[in-house]
């Protein structure tokens, strides 16, 4: 029997379906499942940060506070001071420790990082009409602290990397990675019903501590006109802290809500702070001269 070749037929290993279409399928639905793991894992992380060692959180931010640049210990001393005023009517959880860290430097902003630890810059304590915005300040970024806002950011963090490096096959250890990166750990994001709960943390600590909350909106004032003197602004849908206006509108309706007193006395604070505020602005505008 003489053997022949069968005749093989065209694109039989071909589809019809057009390769780019499957590709960008593919894609699509790997992308879908890395949003609902990391959603459904980000869900996790905030259940279970509460029983997250308060230790642990001071050990990991330790290496970020050692490379801080010193402010002046007269300034940690009086923040410190008012921080431990405060706390009392905070109801912390047990074991919580908080520590004030002033740096001189013109950005306007504070934060609250892992361990208790609170950053306050110069920028905006200079910005500050009085002591009652300060102590709202205080607040606000002590309740980042006692929710346990920091570790849950720091861990949705891990786990996006975690999830990054597996979909990019890198072989780097992402944990070690983000938990080394000290940038990130003194720029932990907090999504806006944190902030919210912050903001009501820091209203309810000025009502307790003062007796009434005057002052209160004039931080989020010193942010609303910073706010506007930036040329570039994002859009309110991709920024994470809610529009400063409506924070504004909503203290006031939570403070009617509550029938707390809007007006009260107002404290300043101390002249020798101010001055050496203005000392340390100096300095760092001498530093920044051209030679």
């Amino acid at each position: 029997m003489k053997y022949s070749n069968p005749h093989i037929p065209e694109g039989i290993n071909s589809t019809e379906t057009n390769p780019l279409k499957e590709f960008l399928l593919l894609t699509s639905a790997v992308v879908v499942g890395v949003i609902i793991i990391t959603a459904v894992i980000a869900m996790l992380v905030d259940s279970i940060a509460e029983y997250i060692p308060f230790e642990f959180e001071q050990t990991v931010a330790r290496q970020v506070i050692e490379k801080l640049n010193k402010g002046n210990a007269e300034v940690d001393g009086y923040l410190q001071h008012l921080s431990d005023q405060i706390v009392p009517f905070m109801d912390l959880p047990e074991g919580v420790k908080i520590k004030l860290h002033y740096v001189n430097d013109d950005v306007v902003n504070a934060m609250a990082t892992l361990g208790g630890h609170i950053i306050l810059y110069r920028g905006l304590l200079e910005k500050l009409p009085n002591e009652n915005a300060l102590v709202m300040l205080l607040g606000h970024e002590i309740g980042h602290v006692k929710m346990r806002h920091p570790v849950k950011a720091l861990g949705k963090g891990v786990i996006i990397s975690l999830l990054m490096s597996a979909v990019l096959g890198e072989s780097s250890d992402a944990v070690a990675t983000v938990i080394s990166d000290t940038s990130m750990l003194t720029m932990l994001g907090y999504s806006r019903e944190q902030e919210q709960l912050s903001d009501e943390a820091g209203l309810h600590v000025m009502h307790a501590f003062y007796g009434h909350v005057k002052g209160a909106t004039n931080l989020f004032e010193v942010l609303q006109q910073q706010n506007n003197e930036q040329v570039f602004k994002l859009p309110q849908f991709l920024n994470s802290h809610p529009d400063t206006g409506f924070r504004i509108k909503y203290l006031k309706q939570l403070a009617e809500t509550k029938r707390w007193d809007q007006q009260g006395k107002i404290n300043f604070v101390p002249d020798y702070i101010l001055n050496i505020l203005a000392e340390d602005k100096k300095v760092i505008a001498e530093l920044q001269e051209p030679v």
